[in-house]
């Protein structure tokens, strides 16, 4: 029996979040299905694949923004998430149990497991795995996996027995079955585990419904059907066999490239679509599937509390009464990305539904600096006791082509109120720079960090625990912020949450500016796709081709 309650924080240390600067954003709207409902699914064909990148290796404990995508076909977790719920369901567990304070997790595993080399899964290899996360630990710094483990501060599992598992934490870790669903622990099978970290890139042997064949860097990675496959998850409404003979990853960096390539055949689903691609391909009569990242909007997170003019809260509540989500959407994007209504998407665990504190009154926002003293000058930008109202803005080119447009359109609506802001684009490596530095911005345009759980966002961005990555001066919050990562009861856990977020966005601490959305486009013979739990490509077990 599931005894699961989504919780949970992690401490995102520099490096990480250095790391987490370099990765481009991309997903968040609403679901559709890729299925169009004709007839019955059949085996066969081959599912050629757009990606927008080389994934750089296929183990899926590698520190890479696409890995995840191409590895998930191949190996299994202990659990997967209900796309629908967010809920932990079986998959290589039967079944997983938490002891009272949520230390200690005890998980059954199914009988009759055999990776695709025909190796039983056993306790002993679920146990090898976490080892060797461990044992590989200084080598694969920023990983999520190693991450997660540290986050509830991870003793150790021990297999009392051929099927039984049971995993050790420091402190009490409520959501550690969320986590063990990742794709960042998918069991890997002895012969992988033998080889040295820097071998297993391509060379990847799990139990999932495909086999790695090959993987060509800056080209395309093949996989292939694994017969006798019979332990999908719980979710998976395909309960045998993936219908698919072959899946083909190509990469193709060029957003028109990839719908290019969709329209004439040769891939039949182009992932990370262009808005302004979106309705042409729509109108050529193929499916748009589009899914909001769970993770924090991207928006804008004050780094200058500490120091005038962000250091008046009037001001910061201001520069969040100033924008309008709505208008940045439906000038930039399109009806697939949602209006932000709090700090974390909608697709979140842990997500509130805070707009009330983020409808756009400019005329309120004019009030609050009127009362904090600044003025309207000559060229409208706001000046008190000599100085300017200026607003020192850094921000990253993460690839999404809405990036500079957004910039544009916010410095337009703060110019309004009499904001002048000054925004400054830096490099991954600059921004890690002045961050450090924590005097060269007042605010950043951040929209990388979090996971499927809200409160590993909330403490990653908006703790004052060192390294403080993003210099937040909010005392008041870090209780919420530390309670909510040991609270085992999921709804007075997902009050606080409620709480902090309410908090971040009273004190004008974060401004949401878009809800990042995977937008994906599939041929017309594609049917049964739908995003995972994460809003990225699935296992594909239940992808057919007409």
């Amino acid at each position: 029996m599931y005894r699961t309650n989504p919780t949970g924080k992690i401490k995102i240390a520099a490096v990480a979040a250095a790391a987490a600067l370099l990765l481009a954003a991309c997903g968040d709207g609403s679901s559709a299905a890729g299925d169009k409902g004709d007839g019955k699914p059949k085996a066969g064909g081959t599912l050629t694949v757009a990606l927008g990148g080389d994934p750089v290796s296929v183990n899926p404990r590698a520190v890479t923004p696409l890995v995840r995508e191409v590895s998930r076909p191949i190996v299994d977790s202990l659990l997967a998430l209900d796309p629908a719920t967010k809920k932990p369901v079986p998959w290589l567990a039967e079944s997983v149990k938490a002891n009272a304070d949520a230390t200690e997790f005890t998980f059954k595993l199914r009988s009759g497991v055999t990776f695709s080399d025909g190796t039983p899964l056993t306790a002993k290899v679920v146990k090898d795995n976490f080892d060797d996360i461990v044992a590989n630990k200084a080598k694969t710094a920023g990983s999520s996996s190693v991450a997660l483990l540290d986050q509830g501060g991870y003793k150790g599992t021990d297999a009392p027995d051929d099927l039984t598992v049971v995993q050790h934490f420091a402190k009490p870790y409520p959501t550690w079955p969320l986590w063990a669903a990742g794709t960042a622990f998918g069991i890997l099978a002895p012969k992988t585990l033998a080889l040295p970290l820097d071998a297993r890139f391509d060379k990847i042997v799990g139990s999932g419904p495909f086999v790695l064949q090959s993987y060509t860097k800056n080209s395309q990675v093949v996989l292939t059907k694994r017969t006798g496959y019979k332990w999908g998850p719980k979710t998976a409404k395909n309960a045998g066999d993936a219908y698919l003979d072959k899946v083909v990853y190509k990469v193709i960096t060029e957003p028109s490239v990839r719908t290019g390539a969709l329209k004439t055949g040769q891939v039949q689903l182009a992932s990370a679509l262009n808005p302004a691609d979106i309705a042409p391909v729509r109108a050529a009569g193929y499916a748009i599937v589009a899914q909001r990242n769970p993770r924090l909007a991207e928006g804008l997170v004050v780094t200058g509390a500490d120091r005038a003019p962000l250091n008046d809260v009037a001001v910061r509540q201001a520069l969040v009464k100033a924008v309008d989500a709505k208008q940045v959407r439906d000038t930039l994007l399109t009806p697939e990305w949602g209006v932000p209504d709090s700090v974390v998407t909608g697709t979140t665990v842990g997500h509130a539904d805070e707009s009330a504190l983020l409808k756009p009154d400019q005329q309120a926002a004019a009030a609050l600096l009127d009362k904090a003293g600044w003025k309207a000058g000559s060229d409208g930008i706001r000046t008190k006791d000599g100085k300017r109202l200026t607003v020192k803005l850094g921000w990253l080119d993460r690839g999404n082509p809405w990036d500079q447009p957004l910039v544009e359109l916010v410095t337009a609506q703060y110019k309004k109120i009499g904001v002048e802001l000054k925004p400054e684009l830096a490099t991954a490596a600059q921004s890690v720079a002045a961050l450090t530095a924590r005097t060269k911005w007042d605010l950043f345009l951040s929209g990388v960090a979090g996971a499927l759980d809200a409160g590993v966002g909330l403490a990653g961005t908006f703790s004052t625990a060192p390294p403080n990555f993003y210099n937040i001066q909010d005392a008041p919050l870090q209780p919420l912020l530390a309670k909510q990562a040991t609270t085992t009861d999921e709804a007075a856990r997902n009050t606080i949450l409620a709480d902090a977020q309410r908090r971040i966005l009273s004190e004008g601490l974060f401004t949401p500016l878009v809800e990042d959305t995977n937008v994906v486009a599939t041929g017309k013979k594609v049917h049964g796709f739908a995003f995972d739990a994460d809003s990225r490509l699935p296992t594909l077990q239940d992808v057919w081709l007409s």
